[in-house]
């Protein structure tokens, strides 16, 4: 699934996944994804929250008041949710190219997705987005 991701944008999901561990989810969401780009961003994403006039810190703390409780759950493993999947094939679309998808290509699925905590979240900090 990853092939076509830069390495930045690989480093994205990894931290993703690492955050998701730390909440205790079993999923992985768009509200990860996001966190872990307001935790570490890159030059593109530093631009699209700065262009959106966010503080990645109050994004940060707008996901974690958003998120969903820790579940118990009996395995290690973390599930990519469906809209996850669809977020990051709509980044390899926009793309253009094998390992051509960067953490940018990424923000702009999920805000053109609409629909998932991360979208809600930026919406709800009433962001102007900026159109690419």
């Amino acid at each position: 699934m990853f092939s076509h991701y830069g390495s930045a944008a690989r480093a994205v999901i990894k931290l993703a996944e690492q955050e998701c561990r730390n909440a205790n989810h079993y999923f992985l969401g768009t509200e990860h994804i996001l966190l872990a780009m307001t935790i570490d961003p890159t030059p593109d994403i530093a631009a699209f929250f700065k262009d959106a006039h966010l503080d990645r810190y109050d994004v940060k703390r707008a996901l974690f008041a958003a998120m969903g409780e820790a579940a118990d759950h009996p395995w290690d493993g973390v599930l990519i949710t469906p809209r996850v999947q669809k977020v990051l094939a709509a980044a390899c679309e926009r793309s253009g190219g094998p390992q051509a998808v960067q953490p940018r290509d990424i923000v702009d699925a999920i805000v053109e997705d609409g629909g998932g905590v991360a979208a809600r979240v930026l919406a709800g900090l009433r962001a102007s987005l900026p159109a690419r």
